[in-house]
């Protein structure tokens, strides 16, 4: 996708934002923050606090994290504390803002065009500072002009912060996690701190509508003596509106758990929400087995969220709903289908990690 051409004032605030970021990295944070060391930055005329949370290790990939309210907060800390809720890409499904230090294989094309402009080029270090918009349902983008107004407040925060913390490593756990540290801003412009009990939020609803027509007429189907393999994935597909960031794409994969055969490979989104996505699966699988001539008899899964869609069918259909700690079949056929994706130049960078 073609950038467009940038004005003095932009390159001008861009320069800031690295400045920034270059004394982050010198004082080092990483040596004595970690992602318990978070905190909250709330400017005038935010809605929600903006929370600031450190990752990784010097000399290595590190990152500090900018997540847009408390939802996004809560999705962080809640998986980065369960390995189980870290499915692939699962960074991509959190609003936020990232800041790494990377090395230049990690960087995605656009990213390297980028630094080129503003002069910088990147090394093997992890010495290579990136700012990535994060938008559930799009890839990875440079942020807006509005991303950086909030960026940069909330990084000069942040560096005074890191200062704080490493002359009282107990600053930020005093009271977390029961309570977080807010960075306030007054009406005339200053700045101070409280304390704010943490939000208590749930995971995000999935609505499920299921046609109970639709059920009749798989129910009247004979079973199907199958075993299946059935998963959500994330793919390299890129998908190009004109003049935007690109959109992600998902892969609702149904596998033959012996033969290994695909019956199906459906397509969805996530920009209208990754909970709203989710909620299309039932009624996708429906589809599915009226293609297959009835229900199966067994579905193979590996995850809690398609298990909580999958129960409300299973009041109805006969399958036996399994859990795996893998799904072989499945993971051959995803594997077969972005090596694919990427020899026809869907793919574009790597997602980060955490």
């Amino acid at each position: 996708m073609p950038q467009k051409r940038m004005t003095k004032i932009e390159k001008a605030q861009w320069l800031r934002l690295y400045d920034m970021a270059d004394r982050v990295n010198r004082l080092s944070p990483w040596q004595w923050m970690q992602v318990t060391d978070c905190f909250g930055v709330q400017a005038l005329g935010m809605e929600e606090p903006c929370f600031v949370v450190v990752g990784g290790e010097p000399k290595a990939f590190r990152n500090i994290r900018f997540l847009f309210g408390w939802k996004a907060f809560y999705e962080m800390v809640t998986r980065l504390a369960d390995l189980a809720k870290q499915t692939p890409a699962w960074l991509l499904e959190i609003r936020m803002i990232e800041l790494l230090y990377v090395s230049g294989e990690l960087l995605f094309e656009h990213e390297k065009a980028f630094l080129e402009k503003i002069g910088r080029t990147a090394d093997d270090t992890f010495a290579t500072p990136v700012f990535r918009s994060i938008i559930p349902g799009f890839h990875p983008w440079l942020p807006e002009a509005q991303e950086r107004d909030l960026l940069e407040t909330v990084l000069y925060q942040a560096f005074g912060m890191v200062l704080r913390v490493d002359a009282d490593p107990s600053l930020l756990r005093e009271r977390f996690p029961g309570e977080i540290l807010l960075r306030e801003q007054d009406g005339k412009g200053g700045w101070q701190d409280r304390w704010s009990p943490v939000k208590e939020m749930g995971n995000e609803e999935v609505e499920v509508r299921i046609e109970s027509s639709r059920l009749k007429a798989i129910c009247a189907k004979p079973m199907q003596a199958v075993t299946l393999q059935l998963d959500l994935v994330f793919t390299p597909l890129r998908i190009l509106p004109d003049g935007k960031r690109p959109q992600t794409a998902y892969v609702l994969l149904a596998v033959d758990a012996k033969k290994g055969f695909i019956f199906s490979g459906d397509l969805l989104q996530a920009t209208e929400g990754v909970a709203k996505m989710w909620s299309q699966i039932p009624d996708r699988l429906l589809t599915i087995f009226d293609r297959m001539g009835g229900c199966p008899e067994t579905i193979e899964i590996n995850g809690e969220r398609m298990a909580s869609l999958l129960r409300p069918l299973g009041e109805f259909l006969p399958f036996k709903m399994v859990r795996r700690d893998r799904l072989a079949m499945l993971e051959a056929a995803c594997e077969t289908l972005s090596e694919t994706l990427m020899r026809q130049g869907g793919g574009g960078g790597k997602p980060p990690s955490a």
